[in-house]
């Protein structure tokens, strides 16, 4: 009697497995169907069971009937993020039971990849459409997908630039760089940040020379360091550091105006004319350096009738007609570096204010008079 009533038990386990299995393959044949919303209905009556919960089968198509349900165009309106939430759940779960290289944990992969796509164009069309918070949301969950891809925390870093959220976004920037993804174009952005938020030049400059070690012929890192340095009063070190740029970008116009203006500051004026000079060469719409040109001429012609004012009648008689006369050259070879820059720049007041006083010096009333009637404009 005794072995008959265990006898009866055990049928009765059977059958209630054999019923909690049969829900696990009629979620797989109305999945195959198409019938999403009855598979999930099979597939979540399961997912609960003691006898089919934890079995990698249960999970795996758990995660791919919630995932198949994203961009149905039947079932596709009624996803939300809890679908992707269940969809990476139910992967990771597999993985957890079946391994790498069981039956279904070898599909996970593929699913994932499949799962990180989806959502990652969910969050560049959220991106493009400026709606940042979405896109933000959208692109942590991808990374929680591929937590070794980089794409989507650089696209991160650039949804909270967007975002005006520049503290947000240098740590998207320095997750990038703790993962290796050390570009230009990272350690430029973050600089940018950081100047955009007024970090102390110190903190920047610790960047700009770890950036110059992955990148020692970049041009923006090393006229960025240049920048601080001569903002610090480290004019030796930048000198320094300014013809090594110059030799790895021998045609960036911008670098021969800073050069010129670290001569200027050493007071080599006949340095810096030259380095003006082939500024504009490179450059033929430099308007710094055609400006500063014009302020070397002016500043010449300027010392010269400073001297001869200066002169008593006598001497004056003797030696300030000639001085008076070689500034006026300078004044005539200061016009077309000014004219050059307002050319470029035709509303910059500092250009017409010169080019007025010069047209003035030379006795041009007319183009004098229409440099002053910018200036009221």
């Amino acid at each position: 009697m005794k072995k008959v009533l265990l006898t009866a038990l055990a049928a009765a386990s059977i059958q209630v497995a054999v019923a909690q299995n049969s829900a696990v393959n009629s979620a797989v044949l109305n999945h195959k169907s198409g019938v999403l919303d009855k598979a999930q209905a099979d597939i979540d009556k399961a997912i609960e069971h003691k006898k089919t919960k934890d079995k990698a089968k249960t999970w795996f198509y758990r995660g791919v009937i919630y995932q198949d349900m994203i961009g149905n165009p039947v079932y596709g309106k009624n996803v939300t993020d809890e679908t992707f939430n269940i969809a990476l759940e139910s992967f990771n779960k597999t993985l957890e039971l079946d391994g790498k290289s069981g039956e279904y944990g070898k599909q996970v992969p593929e699913r994932l990849n499949l799962l990180y796509g989806q959502t990652f164009n969910q969050a560049v069309e959220f991106h493009n459409n400026q709606e940042w918070d979405k896109a933000l949301e959208k692109y942590e969950f991808a990374h929680k997908v591929s937590p070794k891809d980089t794409t989507v925390v650089l696209y991160s870093a650039m949804a909270s630039t967007g975002k005006g959220d520049y503290k947000e976004a240098l740590k998207h920037y320095d997750k990038l760089l703790e993962m290796g993804h050390k570009k230009e174009s990272v350690y430029k952005a973050k600089i940018q940040l950081m100047n955009s938020l007024e970090a102390k030049d110190d903190e920047i400059l610790a960047v700009v020379q770890q950036g110059l070690k992955e990148h020692p012929n970049s041009v923006f890192l090393m006229q960025e360091e240049l920048r601080i340095l001569l903002a610090q009063n480290r004019g030796d070190e930048a000198y320094a550091k300014l013809e090594k740029a110059i030799a790895a970008d021998p045609n960036n116009a911008s670098l021969y105006a800073v050069l010129g203006t670290l001569q200027e500051r050493r007071k080599d004026f006949d340095g810096a004319y030259q380095s003006y000079k082939k500024a504009t060469e490179v450059d033929p719409n430099n308007f710094d350096a055609f400006y500063n040109l014009g302020v070397i001429e002016y500043n010449k012609a300027s010392d010269l009738f400073n001297k001869a004012a200066k002169m008593d009648y006598a001497t004056y008689q003797k030696k300030g007609k000639p001085l008076e006369a070689e500034a006026k050259k300078h004044f005539e070879a200061s016009l077309p570096f000014f004219e050059a820059a307002h050319r470029i720049q035709p509303e910059d007041a500092a250009t017409i204010q010169n080019l007025m006083r010069v047209y003035t010096r030379l006795d041009r009333k007319a183009d004098a008079a229409r440099m002053n009637k910018l200036l009221g404009e």
